[in-house]
């Protein structure tokens, strides 16, 4: 039982670092490597400059949306989790949708209200203080960034 309780968590932890892509070097760690590692992208942007962001969002739901940028030699520059306060915090008015999927990826749940012709998205997140919270982003008939709101989501009976 011991044995399989080792092999358990080993296996856990093996999952948990290709989850988040822990185990990719930047320079080092190429497109394979990532795709083998996190498997195939939720989504996949390429910059005028042919940097390439690949988007692995574990949702709908989920928290957390990684982004690993691919430089035109083909290997890693970078790997972030982008639901965090400082990644909104860049998000202004005028951004496009397509800008907007490149930095945090799909968003978990779109609304669009008729009256006002907007559409906001809804991205579910653990704030920089560990609460979980609900960042929107809402868009104009063009696509374009109007406002931006975050919340924390309060447990029921919480006040």
């Amino acid at each position: 039982m011991k044995h399989f309780a080792a092999a358990a968590f080993g296996f856990l932890l093996c999952a948990c670092a290709s989850y988040d892509g822990s185990s990719l070097r930047a320079g080092v760690s190429s497109d394979a490597d990532v795709r083998s590692v996190m498997g195939a992208p939720g989504a996949e942007y390429t910059a005028a400059d042919g940097t390439r962001r690949l988007v692995y969002p574990h949702g709908p739901l989920g928290t957390q949306t990684y982004v690993v940028s691919v430089g035109r030699d083909g290997r890693v520059s970078d790997v972030q989790q982008a639901l965090k306060d400082e990644t909104f915090m860049g998000i202004n008015p005028g951004l496009s949708e397509e800008q907007i999927l490149e930095m945090i990826g799909p968003p978990g749940e779109k609304m669009h209200f008729a009256r006002s012709n907007t559409t906001a998205w809804d991205y579910r997140y653990v704030d920089g203080w560990g609460y979980p919270s609900v960042f929107s982003v809402t868009f104009d008939a063009d696509g374009h960034v109007v406002s931006k709101v975050s919340r924390r989501l309060e447990k029921e009976g919480r006040r």
